[in-house]
């Protein structure tokens, strides 16, 4: 059962009549463990409409049930004051936001689509506890996904830890439309954490290998980095752009990249692009409550030549998650 909805009418539906975004029970079809804090879930996805890599979907981490009422000490002008039994058995009220980690057609015809989770409270732990079967509450495909340039023109695809999801799909759509200078960055912190498939050791020095396969099959030119040292280059993702660039000579200059994860990375990524004069994309992450416009918790600055201040207030759930890098102030300087 699906169910249309839009924060913004215009643009409820496709040409054609169809939705452009549902609320919609899916599901579930696998779940697994790729490593130690991941979980990776599968669904039937032909009640989800259309969607582009750097989309994302809101996710009910909760089973249909009856909450139980809780009272908490909150008084005027004082903060609530909760302790760690008032967390117990408490139930998630708000959806999660999840980057579609994959999307694709099964073998007997199915749409598949795929999210990621890392398991860090109540609601992601319940996600790590689904089994095939049940049935998974999303809304969605929600958000501005990524901008994909013509054919030829080196791409360079950089995930840290949590943010490496989207990058699944985004390489399965480049490589379907032909696009064959790609290059995967992949950080996390240690190799029990490494959410895709590792089939060959990643080269230590930061050069590009074949070292991971994506759940498309495909195993494109790939330079891992972990904090410890564990896997490939011992460093962060920029030493493996840095890299890179160094390996690619001047044709390296015409790449765009690609950059999702932690806030710390972003800029990090965001201040290397700039400086190499190399264009960059960014997907970031925020809080996000409704995933509609409504909340207006996700809000960024953005250049706004009309206003006195130069900048406006923007929605990353409705104008994002993806920018282009200097379209946002934060990062832009």
């Amino acid at each position: 059962m699906a169910t249309n909805i839009s924060n913004n009418p215009s643009r409820a539906l496709h040409d054609g009549g169809q939705p452009s975004r549902v609320v919609a029970s899916v599901r579930v079809l696998d779940v697994r463990k790729p490593c130690r804090e991941h979980v990776w879930v599968e669904f039937d996805a032909r009640s989800l409409p259309a969607s582009e890599p750097g989309q994302f979907l809101q996710v009910v981490c909760a089973p249909d049930a009856a909450i139980p009422d809780h009272a908490v000490d909150w008084t005027e002008g004082r903060l609530p004051q909760l302790s760690g039994v008032d967390w117990q058995g408490r139930t998630p009220q708000v959806r999660r936001p999840f980057s579609i980690a994959d999307r694709w057609t099964a073998a007997d015809g199915g749409d598949r689509a795929a999210i990621i989770s890392r398991a860090i409270g109540p609601g992601t732990r319940w996600l790590d506890n689904l089994q095939p079967g049940a049935m998974l509450s999303i809304t969605g495909p929600l958000g501005v996904g990524f901008a994909i340039p013509p054919i030829g023109r080196p791409l360079v695809l950089i995930g840290g830890g949590v943010g490496i999801p989207p990058f699944l799909y985004l390489a399965r759509r480049l490589l379907e439309l032909g696009h064959r200078d790609l290059t995967l960055i992949f950080g996390v912190q240690s190799r029990d954490l490494m959410p895709i498939e590792v089939v060959a050791s990643p080269a230590p020095d930061g050069a590009a290998s074949a070292c991971l396969r994506l759940p498309s099959g495909d195993a494109p030119p790939a330079i891992v980095t972990t904090d410890d040292g564990s896997l490939g280059l011992r460093g962060r993702v920029t030493d493996a752009l840095a890299a890179w660039l160094k390996q690619r000579g001047e044709s390296g200059r015409a790449a765009l990249v690609y950059a999702c994860g932690p806030e710390p990375m972003l800029h990090a990524v965001a201040r290397q692009t700039r400086a190499e004069s190399l264009e960059c994309q960014l997907c970031i992450e925020r809080l996000m409550g409704c995933g509609l416009g409504t909340c207006l918790s996700c809000i960024v600055q953005t250049p706004c030549a009309r206003s006195a201040a130069g900048w406006r207030w923007t929605l990353s759930c409705s104008s994002g998650p993806v920018f282009d890098r200097d379209a946002l102030i934060e990062f832009a300087h």
